[in-house]
């Protein structure tokens, strides 16, 4: 499984390349993505901009409140197209502890 390393406080904005089965990049004309972890008593879920549909393309622009509590948990990519659901990946979420200056 792969890893995505954030810091707690940081808004990232991350980007994801959806491929279909036969290893194309998928068409995402018509389909809603949705990135989501739940972390503590946090639970996440944003709509992905998909800004170049035909090459699969979207990405997500995470706020500070969004990675404000620190720990691992397993995110997802999930699609949904015409009442159809589909989970297009999971990946390890790794938030890691900040070193705040109070100087």
């Amino acid at each position: 499984m792969k890893r995505l390393m954030l810091y707690r406080g940081d808004t990232p904005t991350l980007n994801f390349q959806v491929y279909d089965e036969s290893g194309q990049p998928m068409n995402l004309l018509d389909w809603q993505l949705f990135f989501s972890f739940k972390i503590g008593s946090l639970h996440v879920k944003k709509e992905c901009d998909i800004y170049d549909p035909l090459a699969g393309k979207a990405q997500v622009t995470l706020s500070s409140e969004d990675t404000k509590e620190a720990g691992y948990t397993v995110c997802e990519l999930e699609g949904r197209k015409e009442g159809a659901v589909y989970t297009f990946g999971q990946v390890l979420l790794c938030i890691l502890e900040d070193v705040k200056d109070e100087f």
